[in-house]
């Protein structure tokens, strides 16, 4: 659904509209469970960073806060200097690309039966956008995870994985 974002002057800026995904009931609890069983594999095969905390059950930001507070005032009583470096990837979701992450999957040992389910999960879809209740044409999308999807949090974390073990040495929080 495109909604009008209210008082914005202009309808010809993208930014002027907010854009609700609508995904059935039924996906959603099949998207969870399998969400539930990619993250355990995943887990046990060390495709995440063990100081990944969002998007993680028990694990959050504040926990990422925490564990960064903690280790700069730790690194301070002996004088020493610390630096910080912080990233922000826009628009993750949108750019988890299906080939690449498959890659990861069946490099880091995902079983074949998960890697082709989320495979089909982010291959062969399609959008349809519905502005004031009239339906537009569906258009392919052949990039992304689909907000608020359970599983997209998880998709992306593994997309985005490789990055955190090709720093040598510090501190990693994501």
């Amino acid at each position: 659904m495109v909604l009008d974002k209210p008082g914005k002057p202009s309808c010809e800026s993208p930014s002027s509209f907010r854009i609700i995904v609508l995904i059935r009931t039924i996906s959603k609890i099949l998207e969870r469970i399998i969400a539930a069983r990619l993250l355990a594999v995943a887990q046990l095969r060390g495709l995440l960073h063990p100081n990944q905390c969002g998007s993680l059950p028990g694990l959050s930001t504040y926990d990422a806060c925490f564990t960064l507070t903690n280790n700069v005032r730790t690194l301070q009583k002996p004088r020493l200097k610390v630096s910080s470096l912080f990233l922000d990837i826009k628009a993750g979701f949108d750019n988890v690309d299906n080939n690449t992450l498959a890659r990861i999957l069946r490099e880091g040992g995902i079983p074949p039966y998960l890697v082709s389910r989320v495979s089909s999960f982010l291959g062969e879809r399609s959008c349809t956008l519905i502005f004031q209740g009239v339906p537009g044409t569906p258009a392919p999308v052949n990039v992304g995870a689909p907000p608020g999807s359970p599983i997209s949090p998880l998709l992306f974390l593994l997309s985005v994985a490789p990055l955190h073990f090709g720093i040598p040495r510090g501190l990693m929080i994501s």
